[in-house]
């Protein structure tokens, strides 16, 4: 593209205003929501893992970890985790996704359209969501069938799901950031899948706090995992919600502020250096 070509694109995006950019956002989203229907590994790869451990832990190990050792009120008490364990690795796609776009050039032929700077990002995290959803959606089936149980209502049910698909967001923006700085998209997958799993297994997801060592317990009381689960726990069946959760939510505004601005500081130096 010409400087003039480049001046005028400029142009159009900042005098489009913001009906311009929702629709570029909007467009950018329904892309990234195809290309997940028409690449159903995404969404595979996302969910067998915490399915997998699923049904390992709950078959193999459930009645004798369990509160009361029973097999059904253990799939009761975990299940949250498996849910999040299911968007934490499905965000890495998010950061995967990212860093391809950036590979392949298709982010180049953006730069060069008058479209929003932001919608790529957005766009992305919007799209992205709706497979966090599918991903939501089966792990809790298999739960279900495994014995799980909705108690606390519709409100409760709601709040089960969107809750998670939040705080999802804020961990999108996270693989974001990485993904628009790393040059190797491997290594950097390989190093978030071992950051993922220490966030799960070092959270109140598979036993209670009282049952964990001593010296982990405050580790897992910070995790925002673990307000997450616990928030989603009581939503389920009751329990404690208004306190879990508003950790959970202070936790998301955290990682989409912090990391936001990284990943668009970073969107836009890659930028300039492409």
């Amino acid at each position: 593209m010409t400087a003039a070509g480049a001046t005028a694109a400029e142009g159009s995006r900042r005098s489009g205003g913001f009906g311009a950019a929702l629709g570029d956002t909007v467009a950018l989203t329904t892309r990234a929501v195809l290309v997940t229907l028409r690449n159903p590994i995404l969404v595979v790869t996302a969910v067998f893992f915490p399915l997998v451990l699923l049904l390992l832990i709950t078959v193999s190990f459930g009645s004798l970890v369990a509160p009361g050792g029973d097999r059904a009120a253990y799939v009761q008490f975990s299940l949250p985790l498996f849910a999040v364990m299911g968007i934490l690795f499905a965000a890495l796609g998010t950061g995967m996704g990212t860093f391809a776009d950036l590979e392949s050039g298709f982010d180049h032929r953006l730069r060069a359209l008058p479209i929003a700077r932001s919608a790529p990002l957005i766009g992305r995290i919007i799209g992205d969501a709706a497979r966090n959803l599918i991903t939501l959606g089966v792990v809790v089936v298999v739960g279900i069938a495994l014995g799980f149980r909705f108690t606390n209502g519709v409100l409760g049910i709601l709040g089960f799901f969107v809750l998670p698909l939040v705080f999802g967001t804020g961990v999108a923006w996270m693989m974001i950031a990485i993904a628009v700085r790393v040059r190797s998209g491997e290594a950097a997958g390989s190093a978030l899948n071992a950051i993922l799993l220490l966030a799960s297994f070092l959270s109140t997801g598979f036993v209670p706090k009282s049952d964990l060592p001593t010296w982990i317990q405050p580790i897992a009381e910070a995790n925002p995992v673990s307000a997450v689960v616990e928030a989603m726990r009581g939503m389920a069946a009751g329990g404690p919600v208004a306190s879990p959760a508003i950790r959970a939510l202070l936790w998301t505004a955290g990682l989409t502020i912090v990391f936001g601005l990284l990943a668009v500081h970073g969107y836009r130096t890659r930028g300039r250096r492409g």
